[in-house]
């Protein structure tokens, strides 16, 4: 989906010509009501012509200078959608079944099957011909129903168990909001976007579902994303990520300030944090290390003045020391020169 999503943001200004996100336009979509916003994303999509959907079919690579039409194969798709009754389930695999007896040339100029090159990803094989209308014409329906008239709130799907994945639908259906989207207008019924997020003690951010889409697209700026969960967003306070933020020209007082604002609570430690760290930066590190455990505190000196001794980093005690990343199987070598045995053991 991240393709098609960088791909329809583009389409849609939200993005400037080096690919990051354009501010004004940006503010303007997140803080548009959800109803205006999904408008003009499937506005933007559906009248498209550089955005070509067979280029996002998962199996397929296109290849060579043949030229398909996207716009003309996308609208004639959603003639066929519109004109479904609404709120009737449709099989999807008798829908593919009946556009391939009635209109099976509906993206093909006078039915060439033979000059468009594409191969199948997953097998490398060439699939030139009508017999291969399953896996390229079909497949494109397919994705355009499971796919961007699903994201775009057009279709609702019907798959065996929530465990199946969308592209997996066996049945859809037009969606509350269709009528209005496909009428050029804009959906209503929306919940509203108004739920706090959640601010934990040890700097985990969760931001839910019906949070504002501004606060999360500012947070997002701000934190290290981590795993969403059925419902909500979650995202983690990091030095990294903080640093990224200033790159882009943030301060700490805007995260501040959005905290205070969009939180339902902010622990008094990550307050204190966040201006320490403003103040002296990182002030503590966890890294993974090479212990290197000797025999004897005669030993480690031994090997302080031998050829190992670029090798190794601070010591942790009389017979301990860190060993420098990736040099572990020198210092086992310079050991067994010296006449001692050492092994590295794993996980250990």
């Amino acid at each position: 989906m991240l393709p098609f999503a960088i791909s329809l943001l583009r389409t849609a200004n939200l993005l400037d010509p080096a690919g990051l996100p354009d501010v004004e336009a940006t503010r303007a979509h997140l803080e548009a009501e959800r109803g205006a916003a999904l408008a003009q994303l499937f506005a933007a999509w559906r009248a498209s012509e550089a955005h070509n959907d067979l280029h996002h079919v998962p199996h397929l690579q296109p290849e060579g200078e043949w030229h398909n039409d996207p716009l003309g194969t996308r609208l004639f798709v959603l003639s066929l959608v519109s004109a479904l009754p609404a709120a009737a389930w449709w099989s999807l695999s008798a829908f593919l079944a009946d556009v391939r007896r009635d209109f099976p040339d509906f993206q093909r100029p006078a039915g060439d099957y033979d000059s468009w090159f594409i191969r199948d990803k997953r097998t490398g094989e060439f699939l030139r011909g009508f017999e291969h209308w399953e896996v390229v014409d079909g497949a494109l329906i397919r994705y355009l129903i499971t796919g961007p008239l699903h994201w775009l709130g057009v279709l609702d799907l019907a798959v065996p168990d929530e465990d199946t994945p969308s592209r997996d639908a066996t049945a859809f259906r037009l969606s509350g909001w269709a009528a209005q989207l496909l009428g050029n207008g804009t959906p209503s019924n929306f919940q509203l976007e108004n739920v706090p997020l959640h601010v934990r003690s040890d700097g985990r951010v969760s931001v839910p579902f019906l949070a504002p889409r501004a606060v999360r697209y500012q947070i997002a700026r701000f934190c290290q994303w981590e795993e969403p969960t059925s419902h909500e967003y979650r995202y983690r306070l990091t030095p990294h990520s903080l640093e990224q933020a200033l790159d882009q020209g943030l301060q700490i007082r805007h995260l501040q300030t959005l905290l205070a604002r969009a939180a339902s609570n902010v622990p008094p430690n990550v307050v204190k944090a966040l201006a320490r760290w403003e103040q002296r930066g990182t002030e503590a590190r966890l890294q993974p290390a090479l212990i290197l455990r000797l025999g004897s505190p005669e030993l480690l000196q031994t090997l302080r003045t031998s050829r190992a001794a670029r090798f190794l980093g601070d010591p942790l005690g009389p017979t301990t020391v860190i060993v420098k990343p990736g040099a572990g199987e020198k210092v086992l070598a310079i050991l067994a020169e010296m006449g001692y045995l050492g092994e590295i053991i794993e996980g250990g």
